[in-house]
């Protein structure tokens, strides 16, 4: 017997075998930053509080945070979202999917051996661990960028303006690794115990400003506009990503010429022009999304507290943008680079205020898990509610002492930064909870769900 298979069937058949295994760069996603990343942002700045003797690795772990946070919880976060999303939106599938479900084990396996390796005692075994990590993470990016591109850049791709924010995105982490591989080969040929501080910024910048922000610019620009009832910007989107890739260039570009040659007044300008010009991407992304000018509410009720996490979140990058701005200007003005503890204050209101609520709100929105769990469990919008509470408060403490900057260096500054990192790993875990509760729930069989339960329990 022939079992005929209808064109729908078919296609459905081949969307399955290329969905990108976004299940598992969740899992990972929160496992480095729970276990990690906002570990980490609580430890920190409590063994400087109370002078733990941690020397230089301190210093060290500080960096592992950074890379943790960055290129572990956000970055496999959106990366595993808008490896789900593009055949979608592209109307193509992956050219090469076979390189999808190794992007995981070669980003994490890289970050788990930094995070090992850099805080230990200098010796062989540390600086082999060490190059392996940066050339794990060049071959992930490589293959990240592989999958986007070849799905993206062609004549039938349907992508639009979000093809431009994916591609840039992809390309803006093959450099950042590339720079980070530099970084390291400097580490373990002078016996280093952290990446020179010097260049060190223009591997975050790269990371945080050129590919987590397009990706996320990118997934905004796409998904909130239907939700706020704004048109979906095309040519806005794509001057948007283009300037904040220009933006970007210019600012990392300009990094890496005042650490090789010293930093002038020349090139201290241009680093501020790249900032002011990528912050107005920023401020074109909030504009775009119409998050904060809806025309019309198209969020389901129940998604509504959910959404408020997104509002909050692109509430938090119109702050970042007119900082950044602001510090950027008066920076031109006296030829100089901004210091320390601005570029504290833009980096974290964008990591806790804009990325970490983004993730959590988009992924309420549209990760299948929450989609059944607000049928499941349709009162439990308090939970919702006080993550957001713990998020923007935990956004508030942390950049708070970097506003403060010199003002405030005595050891009282580390308080407010271990309660940003205590609200933040709460609120994370919290959703952690939720999504794998959701999991479980929705692969048991239908006889098995609680509704089901209930209904048997009443009959006996």
């Amino acid at each position: 017997m022939t079992i005929q298979i209808t064109p729908i069937e078919r296609e459905a058949a081949v969307h399955a075998a290329h969905e990108a295994p976004y299940r598992t760069f969740i899992a990972a996603s929160l496992a480095l930053g729970i276990g990690g990343g906002f570990l980490l942002a609580l430890l920190l700045p409590l063994a400087a509080a109370f002078e733990w003797d941690w020397g230089t690795r301190w210093q060290a772990l500080a960096q592992v945070h950074g890379q943790l946070q960055l290129l572990g919880f956000a970055g496999l976060f959106v990366m595993g979202m808008s490896l789900r999303l593009m055949p979608r939106f592209s109307g193509r599938m992956f050219p090469l999917p076979r390189l999808v479900p190794a992007l995981v084990p070669l980003i994490a396996g890289s970050l788990i051996l930094r995070a090992l390796a850099q805080p230990a005692a200098g010796s062989l075994v540390r600086d082999a661990a060490l190059l392996a990590s940066a050339l794990l993470l060049v071959a992930g990016g490589v293959a990240y960028a592989a999958v986007v591109c070849g799905t993206l850049v062609h004549r039938d791709s349907k992508a639009e303006a979000t093809g431009y924010f994916f591609v840039l995105g992809a390309l803006a982490y093959v450099a950042g690794a590339a720079i980070n591989l530099l970084q390291v080969f400097d580490m373990t040929r002078d016996g280093l115990a952290f990446a020179p501080l010097g260049r060190q910024p223009a591997v975050i910048f790269m990371q945080q400003f050129g590919f987590i922000m397009l990706i996320s610019g990118g997934v905004v620009t796409r998904a909130v506009p239907t939700l706020t009832g704004r048109p979906r910007p095309d040519l806005g989107g794509r001057i948007t990503a283009s300037v904040l890739a220009a933006g970007v260039s210019i600012l990392v570009a300009a990094r890496l010429y005042g650490s090789e040659k010293g930093f002038t007044p020349a090139s201290a300008r241009f680093e501020d022009a790249g900032f002011i010009l990528m912050a107005c991407g920023w401020l074109s992304v909030v504009w775009l999304s119409g998050a904060l000018r809806p025309s019309a509410n198209r969020v389901a009720a129940a998604s509504q507290v959910q959404f408020q996490l997104v509002r909050s979140a692109l509430g938090w990058l119109a702050f970042s943008g007119l900082l950044a701005i602001w510090y950027a200007s008066r920076a031109f003005l006296d030829a100089s680079a901004l210091d320390v503890y601005q570029l504290d204050a833009i980096r974290h209101a964008l990591t806790v205020g804009v990325l970490t609520m983004l993730i959590i709100g988009m992924a309420m929105l549209i990760v299948p898990e929450f989609a059944g769990r607000r049928l499941q469990h349709p009162s439990e919008g308090w939970i919702v509610v006080a993550i957001l509470v713990a998020l923007n408060a935990s956004a508030m403490l942390r950049v708070w002492p970097a506003l403060e900057g010199i003002g405030w260096i005595v050891s009282t500054r580390w308080w407010p930064m271990a309660a940003a990192g205590a609200l933040a790993e709460g609120a994370v875990i919290v959703f952690a909870l939720m999504f794998t509760q959701s999991y479980i729930e929705q692969r048991q069989p239908r006889w098995a769900s609680p509704e089901m339960l209930k209904r048997r329990g009443s009959r006996n």
